[in-house]
């Protein structure tokens, strides 16, 4: 084989080498997104979760305090009357 062609071959053989590194690398970094972008969905269900509580909890305050409400007016026409 002709020098050229040895010198073709390990030029190459180190772009192929390159190539590989850069797509190693590629995986790697879509497995750390892919992980990333699996925990913001679960967090983003874990606060959807705590809203819903929260929103029910607030609702009961609301219901309770328009019944406490609703009886102080009474006693308060009851003294009236």
């Amino acid at each position: 084989m002709a020098k050229e062609h040895i010198d073709f071959m390990i030029d190459r053989t180190e772009l192929s080498v390159k190539q590989q590194e850069i797509i190693e690398e590629n995986k790697r970094q879509q497995e750390v997104t892919v992980h990333q972008f699996r925990q913001a969905q679960e967090e983003i269900q874990r606060l959807s979760g705590d809203r819903n509580r929260y929103k029910q909890a607030l609702e009961k305050i609301i219901t309770n305090l328009k019944f406490a409400i609703t009886v102080a007016q009474n006693e308060l026409e009851g003294d009236v009357k």
